[in-house]
């Protein structure tokens, strides 16, 4: 897809603004299996009028269109206008083409959605999943770029382990170098970085086979079979919360 590389340019870009927000979903069924998906949407940036002319206006030059109207899907194993690192094994390659990312950009609809999905037959596959992303972000190239803005645990640097013991959902997140970030920036960046990212947030929902009985995942809420958990990303950069935890749920 020949304007790929602008697009991921321009998500990039975008999500410094605070015009966005991140949505994490894991859907779990009775088998273990289940599927992960990470939403980045930034149809709110549609409405704002310097931004949203930006993104089109870009859009419309890149693929010769006079409207934006764009819904592809997109497998990132396809993507080698910007190149895969030569450290991805064929379990990574694998993983790859079994990952799909649909984007969505609709000027009538003000709709900007990057959609990521990954079904997986096993946590430890779902493991798997994140350790290729991990290497995708650390090893640059396009889709690092895209995939560090997955993350694993709500920030870029983070990473997850996941564990299914019974009807109980284990999650690990390592903080990594996400806690260090704003320690780096003098206080002007850290100012403007405020300012741009006031109204970012980022919302992970899990999806159980059973009603939930207890969770300890903090500030979560609790609804029948479902969990939620939503930040501010300032609040991630600045207090650095413990986004894991367990859910332990009922049998179906």
């Amino acid at each position: 897809m020949k304007y790929f590389s602008y697009v991921v340019c321009l998500v990039l870009a975008l999500a410094t603004s605070g015009c966005f927000e991140m949505l994490e979903d894991v859907y779990l069924n009775n088998d273990g299996t289940g599927k992960y998906q990470i939403t980045i949407d930034m149809s709110g940036m549609l409405n704002d009028p310097f931004m949203g002319e930006m993104m089109k206006q870009g859009m419309k030059e890149e693929t010769g269109r006079e409207v934006l109207e764009i819904d592809s899907l997109i497998s990132f194993s396809d993507m080698q206008e910007g190149g895969l690192p030569a450290t991805l094994t064929d379990k990574d390659r694998a993983i790859l083409d079994r990952t799909e990312m649909r984007m969505k950009m609709s000027e009538s609809e003000k709709v900007g959605k990057f959609v990521i999905t990954f079904p997986f037959q096993s946590m430890s596959e779902l493991n798997d999943f994140q350790k290729t992303f991990s290497k995708l972000n650390e090893e640059g190239g396009e889709q690092g770029g895209m995939s560090g803005l997955m993350g694993g645990g709500a920030m870029a640097n983070s990473s997850s382990t996941w564990d299914l013991s019974g009807r109980t959902l284990n999650r690990v997140v390592d903080a990594g170098d996400a806690a260090g970030m704003l320690g780096e920036m003098d206080e002007e960046t850290i100012g403007m970085m405020k300012m741009m990212m006031a109204d970012a947030s980022f919302t992970t929902t899990y999806h159980l086979p059973g009603k939930v009985k207890k969770t300890t995942i903090e500030n979560a809420e609790v609804d029948g079979k479902t969990v939620v958990v939503s930040y501010k990303f300032l609040d991630i950069l600045e207090d650095q919360p413990d986004t894991g935890g367990s859910i332990k749920f009922k049998k179906n």
